[in-house]
């Protein structure tokens, strides 16, 4: 009687065993299969991850380059032209932003996108945003010859309304003749400048000249730092 008792006992247990060993097989293919799933996308992230990182840091480095789309010179933007920016000239100047989602950011405030931008790779460049403003000096010249510009202006327009019996008949900008007649110079004249240093406009005249015979209007510029944000999503 004990050996049927034993028999029964081990179909008893070996039974109880085989649900048990189903569910862990299940387990270990959900399991494994998540493993690969992961593995896959690691995988395929790692291989995208470098492609955006190249393309985004070529955008970045083409927009702040000084024959770009947005520069006044190397690393110093336009802010007229930033303002002009959008796709089609983001697609235009960076061929990639046809192929590839991309987003421009300037100061957090995006400026042109292409495509979906959910995710990707970012790119930064410390940068500086040039505007200019308008303005106009009336220069005291009863008891000086000169006027001083500040650095980074371009072009002046210079008014000459000289008083009875006073003529002027050269201005130089520091060691530069930009306007000259013998005879007098009468009226608005346009002036180019070196931007890169400070400008004295001198005035070579026979006369007296009062507040008001003078006029010189050009743009200032004003200069802030900023961070342009490049992200590429493929």
């Amino acid at each position: 009687m004990t050996v049927p008792s034993r028999r029964c006992d081990n179909s008893t247990r070996a039974q109880t065993s085989l649900p048990a060993l189903g569910i862990a097989l299940v387990l270990l293919t959900v399991v494994t299969g998540l493993g690969v799933a992961m593995a896959d996308t690691a995988i395929a992230g790692a291989d995208r991850a470098p492609d955006e990182r190249r393309v985004a840091a070529a955008i970045a480095d083409q927009l702040v380059a000084g024959d770009g789309p947005l520069a006044a010179r190397s690393n110093v933007l336009n802010q007229s032209r930033v303002d002009d920016f959008d796709q089609s000239a983001l697609e235009e100047n960076a061929p990639p932003a046809s192929e590839y989602a991309v987003s421009v950011k300037l100061a957090d405030e995006e400026i042109a996108r292409s495509g979906t931008v959910q995710g990707g790779t970012r790119i930064s460049r410390l940068i500086v945003v040039e505007a200019r403003e308008p303005r106009t000096l009336t220069p005291d010249l009863t008891t000086t010859d000169a006027v001083t510009l500040p650095r980074r202006s371009a072009r002046a327009t210079v008014t000459i309304d000289p008083p009875t019996g006073t003529s002027v008949w050269t201005v130089r900008a520091n060691d530069r003749v930009v306007l000259h007649n013998r005879s007098g110079l009468d009226g608005s004249y346009e002036v180019s400048l070196v931007p890169y240093e400070t400008t004295e406009l001198r005035f070579q005249r026979a006369g007296r000249l009062e507040s008001g015979n003078v006029t010189v209007e050009y743009d200032a510029p004003r200069s802030t730092k900023e961070t342009l944000v490049v992200t590429v999503d493929a």
